[in-house]
């Protein structure tokens, strides 16, 4: 019953706001930007992209960014750094990836053309695989009001994390959030039958006290691997959900819903890749198209994009 009545949500969701969103097109009439993507290979092993992004007016050509990323290998074959430098700046940005004695990949850091760390994430493994243990990244602070300024003054916010996993065997039974000062701020616990996670509790965290924040079910149905999923408020309001649709056990589309409805996105695959994507925000009454082609051997070849305004209701 509660299957039956997410998916007449989303049928709601989805044609209630006048963009009814069925088959994939793509208005190249109203394309605003292109990314077009080379590469180079030695003995197989990706040596370099380059990535040459275009900003669009009136169908012509008005700007150009190109961007370099090399990649370099350690003596097991393993990339251990990459380096991208834009048209812009005169120093590259770095990422650096570390390896334990296994070979397995337990870090990986960001370092910008300041010289600034803004990425960084370790990992550990675990039975059911490679977890986040630490998580801490740095963002560009943007006022809305006035974009240009704060932009100008490259100003950062820190999100900072940190995770503790709790195990029944080889099931993940708890995982819980810490903040920069060590502070519990989130749990997420598991349910599982036949080795699937079937349920998921969210609690947030206040002044100590703990704040249920959504209920999430998971559908397997029709995939073991992309299973559908929806997550119910402490109202038993719809917060989200996910419905996938396959045609001989090959994905073919995705439509997901957050934040009540307000936002909708849909993807398009085609032989398991992604070509298109429409999202929605009904808040910002906007939608944005993003296209995508690739080469033979399944390299992006090009992406393309546009937005628009949304009608009133």
């Amino acid at each position: 019953m509660k299957t039956s009545l997410i998916y007449f949500v989303l049928l709601i969701h989805v044609t209630g706001c006048k963009e009814r969103i069925e088959k994939f097109i793509f208005d190249s009439s109203k394309m605003s930007n292109i990314t077009e993507y080379s590469y180079k290979y030695d003995s197989n092993k990706l040596m370099s992209t380059t990535e040459n992004i275009y900003t669009l007016m009136w169908g012509q050509k008005v700007d150009t960014l190109t961007t370099l990323i090399e990649y370099f290998y350690n003596d097991k074959g393993l990339l251990f750094k990459e380096t991208s430098k834009s048209d812009f700046s005169e120093n590259p940005t770095l990422k650096f990836y570390f390896y334990n004695e296994s070979d397995s990949l337990i870090q990986e850091i960001n370092i910008n053309y300041e010289g600034d760390t803004t990425f960084n994430e370790k990992y550990q493994y675990f039975p059911d695989g490679r977890k986040t243990v630490y998580f801490r990244y740095l963002s560009l602070s943007v006022d809305l009001q006035n974009i240009i300024n704060s932009v100008s003054k490259m100003e950062y916010d820190t999100i900072f994390e940190k995770y503790e996993y709790e195990y029944n065997g080889t099931q993940c039974n708890v995982k819980k959030q810490f903040d920069g000062e060590n502070n519990l701020t989130k749990t997420i616990k598991y349910e599982y039958q036949e080795n699937k996670i079937t349920k998921e509790e969210h609690f947030t965290y206040f002044d100590k006290m703990e704040i249920q924040e959504k209920t999430k079910y998971y559908d397997y149905s029709k995939s073991d691997i992309k299973p559908d999923y929806y997550s119910l408020d402490s109202k038993n309001d719809t917060v989200e959900l996910n419905v996938n649709e396959f045609e001989k056990g090959i994905i073919i589309n995705s439509t997901s819903v957050y934040d009540y409805g307000n936002v909708i996105n849909k993807t398009f695959y085609e032989k398991g890749k992604e070509i298109g994507c429409v999202a929605i925000d009904k808040k910002m009454k906007m939608k944005l198209v993003n296209s995508t082609e690739y080469f033979e051997n399944g390299d992006i070849k090009e992406t393309k994009s546009y937005h628009e305004e949304l009608n009133a209701p």
